[in-house]
C-alpha cells in the first residue's frame, strides 16, 4: 500500500476515533443527548465508527503481515510479533475494564478493544495460512455471518460479535491486498460487488441496522469506506485531514483517555450525565482539545526517546 493509500488509512481512522471520543464524552456529561437513546436508533444505527475500526484494523492486520513475510521473515516470528502486538491491546482492555466497568464487560468482549484485539489475532492467524490467497477471504467472511442465524441466542447480548466483526476485519484485509498489489480493477469489483450485495439484501428487506447486527450494515459501512478512501487521499495535505491524520495515529491513545480519564471523571464527581447541553458542549470541546494536546505532547516525548536512542546506539 502506497504512502498516500496508508495516509487515507490513517485519516479515516482518525476521522472515526474524533467522532467517537466526541459523541461518546458529550453523552458522559450531558442529560440530553442520549447517545445509546434516540441518536443511535434513528441515525448512528446506519452509518457509525465501529464498522470503521474494525475494516481499517483489517487493513492493518494485513499490512503487517506482508511487511514481514515481504523481508523474509519466517511466519513464525510474524506469528509471534503479531501476538505480542495484539495481546497488548487486550491487556489494555483488561487494565481499562477494571478501572472503569466490569471484569464482566472484558470476558463477554463488550468493550471494543479487547474485541479487536482478539479479532485481529484470529485475522493474523488466517491470513498467514491464505495469504497470496486472500480472495478466499471474502467467502469466508459471509460463511462466517452465515454463522450468526444459530449463533445468535446461545451467545445472547454482545456489543462485537464474531460473526459480524471478522467479515469487516476479513474484507478490510482482502482490500488492503488489492490496494497494496495496485489492483485498481480489483477494488471496482470488490466495490460493484459490495454494492450489488447491499441492493440484493436491500430487497430481501434487510434493516440495515447495527444493533440488529444485520449483514446490509456492515457491507453498507464497508462501501462507504471503499468509496471514500480515494477522495481522501486527494485531501490528505489540507490542514483538516492533518488533523485526522494525527489522531488516526494516535487513536489508541485518544481512545484510552476518553474513557479513563473523563469518563473516570465524570463518575467520580457525580456529573455524569448531570449538565444541559451548554455546559456538556463546552466541557465535551475542552476535553477533547485536552486529549489532542497529550497526544501532541507524547508525540514529542516519544520522538525525543527514540532520538536519544539512535544516538546512543550510534555512539
Amino acid at each position: 500500500m502506497s504512502k498516500e493509500r496508508e495516509g487515507s488509512v490513517d485519516i479515516v481512522r482518525g476521522f472515526a476515533v474524533l467522532w467517537m471520543v466526541m459523541f461518546q464524552t458529550l453523552d458522559f456529561f450531558s442529560r440530553d443527548f442520549q447517545l445509546y437513546g434516540f441518536l443511535l436508533r434513528d441515525y448512528l444505527d446506519f452509518v457509525n465508527w465501529v464498522p470503521i475500526f474494525m475494516f481499517v484494523s483489517g487493513v492493518s492486520v494485513w499490512l503487517t503481515v506482508n511487511k514481514r513475510l515481504s523481508s523474509g521473515s519466517p511466519k513464525l516470528g510474524v506469528l509471534v510479533h503479531g501476538l505480542r502486538r495484539y495481546a497488548s491491546y487486550v491487556l489494555l482492555s483488561l487494565l481499562l475494564c477494571l478501572w472503569c466497568f466490569s471484569f464482566g464487560t472484558f470476558l463477554r468482549l463488550n468493550e471494543i478493544l479487547v474485541a479487536m484485539g482478539v479479532y485481529a489475532i484470529v485475522a493474523l492467524l488466517l491470513l498467514l495460512v491464505v495469504y497470496n490467497r486472500e480472495l478466499l477471504l471474502v467467502p469466508i467472511a459471509f460463511g462466517i455471518y452465515g454463522l450468526s442465524f444459530w449463533l445468535r441466542s446461545p451467545l445472547g447480548f454482545q456489543y462485537y460479535p464474531f460473526y459480524w466483526a471478522l467479515p469487516l476485519f476479513f474484507l478490510g484485509a482482502f482490500f488492503a491486498k488489492l490496494t497494496r498489489r495496485k489492483e485498481r480493477r480489483g477494488r471496482v469489483l470488490l466495490l460493484l460487488f459490495l454494492l450489488a450485495a447491499v441492493a440484493v439484501l436491500a430487497a430481501l428487506g434487510d434493516d440495515f441496522r447495527w444493533t440488529s447486527y444485520s449483514l446490509g450494515f456492515a457491507v453498507l459501512n464497508v462501501a462507504l469506506i471503499i468509496m471514500i478512501l480515494p477522495a481522501v487521499g486527494k485531501l490528505q495535505n489540507t490542514m483538516a485531514m492533518r488533523v485526522f491524520g494525527f489522531a488516526g495515529r494516535n487513536a489508541l491513545f485518544f481512545y484510552l483517555f476518553h474513557y479513563a480519564v473523563l469518563f473516570k471523571i465524570a463518575v467520580v464527581l457525580n456529573v455524569f450525565q448531570r449538565f444541559d447541553w451548554s455546559v456538556s458542549i463546552l466541557v465535551t470541546c475542552l476535553g477533547v482539545a485536552l486529549i489532542y494536546v497529550f497526544a501532541i505532547l507524547k508525540s514529542r516525548l516519544t520522538e525525543k526517546v527514540s532520538m536519544m536512542t539512535l544516538l546512543e546506539v550510534e555512539k
